[in-house]
């Protein structure tokens, strides 16, 4: 089973991609981080587990924050074990998708619609992508 982690402190944000990743995304293990921090402290953990599970892929949405999105992926490519992890951005802030894209790892980077509808449409696409992303683990 793949892992992919959620970082999100959206709450609604986070509960909407949780039910479009259990409705379309089966055999994906989706881990929930509220802070990039936390992510970055479970990824550390993972990094030196004996057979630890890389995610797949992250999905990053773009916290506020000393430790903002933008934080974690600077973290990332200061780290070999992380420098190609992929990771797609989801932003509730305008601009931020642009700052995310300047990174090599980010394979895709959006704002949030505004249009709720539409904002279900990307993250069930979102989930459904996620069945063709290879499993990292141990890599």
């Amino acid at each position: 089973m793949k892992r992919i982690l959620l970082v999100e402190d959206h709450e609604a944000d986070s509960a909407a991609i949780k039910a479009a990743f259990k409705r379309f995304s089966l055999d994906v293990q989706l881990e929930h981080a509220r802070s990039t921090q936390l992510a970055w402290e479970m990824m550390q953990c993972w990094a030196i587990a004996p057979g630890g599970r890389r995610p797949a892929c992250i999905l990053l949405g773009q916290l506020a924050g000393p430790h903002d999105g933008v934080w974690l992926l600077e973290r990332m490519q200061e780290d070999r074990r992380f420098r190609q992890l992929p990771v797609i951005a989801l932003s509730r802030e305008a601009g931020m998708s642009d700052r995310a894209r300047s990174f090599s790892n980010v394979v895709g980077a959006m704002e949030r619609p505004a249009d709720e509808l539409a904002w279900r449409r990307v993250i069930s696409s979102v989930a459904r992508i996620s069945q063709a992303l290879p499993d990292l683990a141990g890599a």
